[in-house]
């Protein structure tokens, strides 16, 4: 199948908006991509979803025009070839520490898909100390699109404590962002409502966002015009 759109945009150097539906949500995919979202973001790493379950989410954000994008639990081959054999457009791999571990996905993904290959979107999370730390060396794999910057785990990594914004994890994260940005790179990471300047001014262009982050603001907004004094 050709590539979708939105995977496109992420490769010419658009922002693209990745919702991360949570679970078991078909039912939310056509009302994302009516509101604009670009990306179901599958998530068989943090929540419940197995592969029965990501194969109806693929066919369902297909169906409704979002590229569908899985984050894998494991970036083991024989787990990764079982995505791509129910035509998800494309994956999220975690635990890549080493241009070895980025390369094995990107040649994973030619022996699934064969010429198809080159329409399928492979993403590497960077969220570990060691991956920090051979960053020059994974992005000088070709076949990889985009790199995901996990700052949570990323924190837990350096300092035993997931999801701390500490002053040395966010200089951390600043470093990956101008590496990644100075090399040409696409690369994106998660930032809400009050991140997205920083996000914008980074030079990241994918936004991972949580479906309870939307949520959260749509209900707190609409209680709040609800409280507030009529107007006459």
């Amino acid at each position: 199948m050709p590539l979708n759109p939105h995977q496109q945009r992420l490769r010419d150097g658009k922002h693209v908006i990745a919702v991360n539906i949570g679970g078991r949500n078909p039912d939310v995919m056509l009302a994302l991509a009516n509101a604009g979202a670009h990306v179901a973001f599958i998530d068989c790493e943090r929540t419940g979803i197995g592969l029965d379950v990501a194969t109806e989410l693929i066919r369902a954000a297909r169906l409704s025009g979002l590229a569908a994008i899985v984050r894998s639990w494991s970036k083991d081959p024989a787990v990764l070839v079982q995505y791509f054999d129910r035509q998800v457009d494309g994956v999220v791999v975690p635990h890549i520490n080493t241009a070895q571990d980025a390369s094995d996905v990107v040649e994973l993904v030619r022996y699934a898909c064969g010429a198809k290959a080159q329409d399928k979107t492979v993403i590497v999370q960077i969220e570990t100390v060691e991956a920090v730390k051979n960053l020059q060396s994974i992005i000088a794999v070709p076949g990889v699109d985009a790199y995901l910057i996990g700052p949570n785990d990323l924190a837990y990594s350096m300092i035993g404590q997931r999801g701390a914004r500490t002053p040395e994890v966010l200089d951390t994260v600043d470093r990956l962002c101008v590496q990644l940005r100075e090399a040409g790179k696409r690369f994106g990471m998660p930032a809400d409502w009050s991140q997205l300047q920083a996000f914008k001014k980074s030079g990241a262009t994918f936004l991972y966002f949580p479906i309870e982050w939307l949520l959260t603001k749509a209900v707190q907004d609409l209680s709040a015009t609800l409280d507030s004094p009529l107007i006459d």
